[in-house]
């Protein structure tokens, strides 16, 4: 079993044709997660446990410690809107359908910042669906945001799939 380390060029990410969500309305909503609140806690633990992960052991990977700072946002699902209107705005208590966390590590003394993704984790009922995509986008845009520009992921060779997204998402091995 090997790590695969991939990273991609902030500055270039969304350059590429198909890096960025499409601009269509997604059955879904990405949000913010503030790890001080419930309903953030609870939406992570819940995607978390639909892939076989303990929340608890997840929620304690999410928290911010002396010289990291982790961020969050999480994907769910929208209530059906009337033909020709535009989706409502997600319930906060709506089914969770993926999490995606970002690490900032930051050096002691001089040195930059250093950005990667820690999880990415979509429900395996609505894998393939554009979750990933989206909940990716919200991590690079803020990296963008911060000044970074790299964000590296590990992944492991046992999982071609996951390889393959992050290649499809503007990824490449380092």
């Amino acid at each position: 079993m090997g790590v695969v380390r991939m990273a991609i060029d902030v500055a270039e990410w969304g350059c590429q044709p198909g890096i960025e969500p499409g601009a269509g309305v997604a059955p879904f909503a990405v949000i913010p997660l503030v790890w001080g609140e419930e309903r953030s806690r609870a939406l992570a633990a819940a995607v978390a446990a639909s892939c076989g992960l303990r929340p608890e052991g997840f929620l304690a990977e999410c928290a911010s410690r002396p010289g990291r700072r982790v961020q969050g946002w999480g994907a769910v699902a929208r209530a059906e809107g009337a033909p020709g209107k535009a989706p409502p705005e997600p319930d906060p208590h709506a089914h969770a359908v993926g999490v995606i966390l970002l690490l900032e590590s930051i050096p002691p003394g001089p040195g930059a910042p250093r950005f990667s993704i820690l999880w990415l984790l979509v429900r395996p009922e609505s894998r393939r669906l554009g979750v990933g995509r989206a909940l990716v986008a919200a991590a690079l845009g803020s990296a963008r945001g911060l000044g970074a520009s790299r964000v590296t992921i590990d992944t492991l060779d046992r999982w071609p799939e996951a390889v393959a997204f992050w290649r499809g998402v503007g990824f490449f091995r380092c």
